[in-house]
């Protein structure tokens, strides 16, 4: 078998796949109506339930407390300006090399 012979039978493969697809996805949805005006159309099995109308809620939600704290700082980091100190300290160990 050469090059063009297989590559020959690959596209008619493929051809024939995508021929039954679309053959199939046809004949799923083959619908009176639904072809002729070219839009979609969707159907659903649920019916409306009327319900009461609820009152609104004159509640205000709980107010946050206020921070006092960076949440960098509560998590166990510091600050730009502080680790700008740490460095002309030299208190920054350093446990691999830096890529700058």
């Amino acid at each position: 078998m050469n090059w063009p012979h297989f590559l020959t039978w690959v596209a008619a493969l493929y051809a024939g796949y995508y021929v039954a697809l679309i053959l199939f996805d046809y004949a799923r949805n083959k619908r009176p109506g639904s072809l002729e005006s070219g839009e979609l159309t969707f159907t659903e099995d649920i019916l409306p339930k009327k319900i009461e109308h609820l009152p609104d809620k004159t509640e205000s939600p709980p107010k946050q407390p206020a921070k006092t704290e960076s949440a960098i700082i509560g998590s166990g980091g510091v600050s730009l300006k502080n680790l700008f100190g740490l460095c002309r300290e030299e208190a920054i160990i350093y446990t691999r090399p830096v890529s700058f």
